[in-house]
């Protein structure tokens, strides 16, 4: 069994593996690069609720209210996201 891991996003758990899947290109960054800026700092949480439910939709083909609830869901047991709040419906 190999040492090496893939990192994974602290916000939404998407394993890291290329550096464009890092925010910014930076593979020290703690998030993805659809979690968070290029400059590594977090999005809105309600953006990020959304970015990754159209994620759920188009990969998935799941609902887009299930697919926003879904990834609240996902996201509120992240460590980043522990105790917010999403407002989208």
């Amino acid at each position: 069994m190999s040492d090496i891991h893939c990192p994974s996003c602290g916000s939404c758990g998407f394993p890291m593996e290329s550096e464009d899947d890092f925010a910014g290109g930076n593979r020290d960054a703690s998030y993805c690069s659809t979690c968070a800026d290029s400059n590594g700092h977090l999005k809105p949480f309600d953006t990020v609720v959304a970015l990754n439910a159209d994620y759920f939709v188009r990969h998935q083909g799941i609902d887009l209210s299930a697919a926003v609830e879904l990834a609240r869901t996902l996201l509120q047991s992240m460590p980043a996201w522990a105790g917010k709040q999403s407002t989208l419906q």
